[in-house]
């Protein structure tokens, strides 16, 4: 499925949008677009961006067309104007989304704002219009999300933007997947996060997987339940990672059986996690140990 994503404003001559809060809407939302883009790679959409020195609306208006050969979704951002309260009131004026007025459904739209609004924006609902640009793209067939993110002249608005921007991000890419009934991964801030398998050391190990800009992250952490130690120098600020002394299940002492058989029979841990704990060097003193100490604790083994 392949999806366009256009960016208000701009062109030449230059349209700067809506400017408040120190913000300008034509800089907003090139960046937007290129914040959602991999987001949406990364749930298997084939994405394109609209030229960005270009003014998707101006185009239309002066007879142009739009690239939309291929196209089965149109995702165009803006930020909304009129709220006139730069000071702030403590409550935001909040996230809309327009569609042509002929449009059959909004199920894609209606997860998008759930999901922007659950970070801390009004939901204004999703509206019907026949704006130039919703209307030149609707004629050709096609589905279009023109998405006010939110206010850029109320205070209140544009803080949870600055804080939350690639959250925002990240909850309009997964009300897309959503929407058009794709496994949404969870999310972690800004970030994607994927459940995957990475080889360490030339083994499968499961993990969860940062995913941000197209580029995939494994935190430290995993490295550590993976047996490895994480270290840092205060001096350069930079973590380390070192690698466990370890050694493969198979490799374990066979009288060390009745221990691990044992332990699984006390507490019900599976036969991977068992197969875990023999990987480091000393997983068989461990596991003696820990069926002695349930010994003596009294369990039933």
């Amino acid at each position: 499925m392949k999806i366009l994503l256009i960016a208000g404003h701009g062109g030449t001559p230059y349209d700067p949008g809506a400017v408040g809060c120190g913000y300008t809407e034509a800089v907003e939302t090139r960046r937007m677009v290129r914040a959602v883009a991999p987001l949406l790679r990364a749930y298997g959409f084939e994405v394109a961006l609209y030229d960005q020195s270009r003014d998707a609306y101006k185009v239309v208006r002066g007879g142009g067309r739009l690239p939309l050969a291929g196209v089965d979704y149109v995702l165009e951002f803006h930020l909304n104007a009129g709220a006139t309260d730069e000071h702030g009131n403590g409550r935001t004026t909040g996230a809309e989304i327009f569609v042509h007025r002929d449009e059959p459904g909004v199920t894609v739209e209606q997860a998008i704002l759930r999901r922007v609004c659950a970070l801390g924006l009004q939901n204004r609902g999703v509206k019907r219009g026949n704006f130039a640009v919703l209307k030149h793209v609707h004629e050709r067939g096609v589905s279009h999300a023109l998405v006010e993110t939110c206010f850029i002249d109320d205070k209140d608005d544009m803080k949870v933007y600055a804080a939350q921007f690639r959250a925002i991000a990240a909850a309009i890419a997964a009300g897309v997947a959503e929407g058009f009934g794709r496994p949404v991964q969870s999310e972690e801030g800004a970030y994607l996060v994927q459940r995957k398998t990475i080889a360490i050391d030339g083994a499968p190990y499961p993990c969860s997987v940062i995913v941000q800009d197209g580029e995939n992250y494994v935190r430290l952490r995993d490295f550590v339940q993976a047996g490895y130690g994480v270290t840092y120098d205060a001096k350069t600020k930079v973590p380390g990672v070192v690698a466990p002394q370890t050694r493969t299940a198979a490799e374990a002492d066979a009288s060390v059986q009745a221990h691990i058989d044992a332990v699984r029979a006390a507490t019900g841990l599976s036969e991977a996690t068992m197969a875990y704990l023999l990987r480091y060097r000393y997983g068989d003193a461990l596991l003696r140990k820990l069926a002695e100490a349930l010994r003596q604790d009294g369990s039933s083994i």
